[in-house]
């Protein structure tokens, strides 16, 4: 209920920030908001533009008593390649100071000022480790097919992958590690006398019909190592 609410209270907003002349030019549009679910998202370029969009938004708070969450109100500078560092600019919002951050989380993905995938890369680390670590110990006495929906449904989607384009090999292969440790987990490799060197492949290989293991593959390894080719 609360998205639908969100949207039909600051949609007049949305209509307000259409016609300022400030924000992102992508093609024949000039962008300088997103909103999705609860949050909002403005953008530009220059800093006296950003305020101008942030003025804006604070004039329509006052006139719909609406009051924004300014621990949760943050700014982050995207960097130019040429740059040696990036400039944080002074924003206020209703008379407070907006806080300055290097890296924000946004809809799941970590942005950086430095243009770098290493903290979003890290992120999904994490999350490999955890959700094998939680499954393994959930469905220690499930059979291969099981295993192998579960391996499917929770290892190998990596959420924003698409987006990486700038990190670390280190990182990335970390990531590696991590997702062919919770493929092992989940087949059970480690209580069962297994090499932890043993490939992925041939671990899906064990005790799975032909029709399972071709599925496993062609669902879980080209996505992910044509991004780690990159």
């Amino acid at each position: 209920m609360s998205p639908y609410l969100f949207a039909v209270y600051l949609g007049d907003l949305s209509t307000e920030l259409n016609t300022v002349r400030a924000g992102c030019s992508v093609g024949e549009m000039l962008l300088n908001y997103l909103m999705f679910a609860d949050d909002i998202c403005v953008f530009c370029p220059s800093v006296r533009g950003l305020q101008s969009i942030l003025d804006v938004c604070q004039a329509y708070a006052e006139s719909h008593g609406i009051i924004f969450n300014y621990s949760k109100t943050v700014c982050k500078t995207v960097k130019a390649k040429s740059a040696k560092s990036a400039v944080t600019p002074l924003l206020t919002l209703s008379g407070q100071n907006v806080k300055p951050v290097n890296h924000y989380k946004y809809l799941g993905v970590i942005m950086d000022t430095e243009h770098s995938d290493d903290k979003d890369i890290q992120r999904q680390l994490r999350y490999q480790y955890c959700a094998a670590n939680k499954l393994r110990d959930a469905f220690s006495r499930c059979s291969n097919a099981v295993n192998n929906v579960l391996c499917r449904s929770f290892c190998t989607p990596m959420y924003a992958s698409q987006l990486w384009c700038n990190f670390r090999k280190s990182c990335m292969q970390r990531l590696r590690v991590a997702y062919n440790f919770g493929c092992k987990a989940l087949h059970q490799c480690f209580s069962t006398g297994v090499p932890r060197n043993l490939r992925f492949s041939q671990v899906a290989a064990r005790g799975s019909t032909a029709r399972d293991r071709n599925c496993l593959r062609r669902n879980s390894l080209p996505q992910f190592y044509a991004v780690v080719a990159m």
